[in-house]
């Protein structure tokens, strides 16, 4: 069988035999605890929490990694590794057709680019393993939390999440700890 070229096609094929839950139950255990005694604090404080993806199959991740690296010129299409069963073409025998192939699958998965992440994602995830979260954190003015030891703390809001020390330090008392070079990721480590 041939293989197909990179495009949306690889969206459509992803979202059917790839899939990035949304859904925090999915998490692994310990990593899932964390994360919703932190969203609680989060909300009672007066934030709105929208989580965007939690777990993620390697293909899926796969896919994420050399798209992102291939439409930014991170990456020419031949050095891209090979994944078993997915049978893509990432070289399109010409450069600018290469490239706007990765890019409409950068678009069609919504991948962050920079500013919002300067890296790209990961084919090692911690989504993978269930032990990340991409989420919105949103609230107006400066809020109060209480972090894990049961400590209220005051923190602005900052339209950048990656400048929010005092949030990541909250969600640290959690265990949930922010990758401060992709806006939505936090995880059980910081990467």
């Amino acid at each position: 069988m041939a293989k197909q070229v990179s495009g949306k096609y690889w969206v459509t094929w992803a979202d059917t035999h790839a899939k990035n839950s949304t859904s925090i139950d999915d998490l692994d255990a310990d990593f899932k605890r964390k994360l919703k005694e932190f969203i609680q604090a989060l909300e009672a404080g007066g934030a709105t929490v929208k989580v965007e993806a939690t777990k993620r199959s390697d293909k899926r991740a796969y896919l994420f990694h050399w798209c992102w690296k291939i439409a930014l010129g991170k990456a020419k299409p031949s050095e891209a590794t090979t994944k078993g069963g997915v049978d893509i073409q990432w070289d399109h025998g010409d450069a600018a057709k290469s490239k706007a192939g990765a890019q409409e699958m950068v678009s069609g998965f919504g991948l962050a680019v920079p500013p919002k992440s300067t890296v790209a994602p990961s084919l090692n995830s911690n989504h993978i393993a269930g032990k990340a979260v991409d989420m919105e954190i949103t609230w107006a003015g400066t809020k109060k939390f209480k972090n894990k030891q049961g400590k209220e703390v005051e923190i602005p809001y900052m339209s950048n999440p990656n400048m929010n020390t005092k949030l990541h330090e909250l969600g640290a008392t959690y265990g949930v700890k922010k990758l401060k070079t992709d806006r939505p990721h936090w995880s059980h480590n910081g990467t």
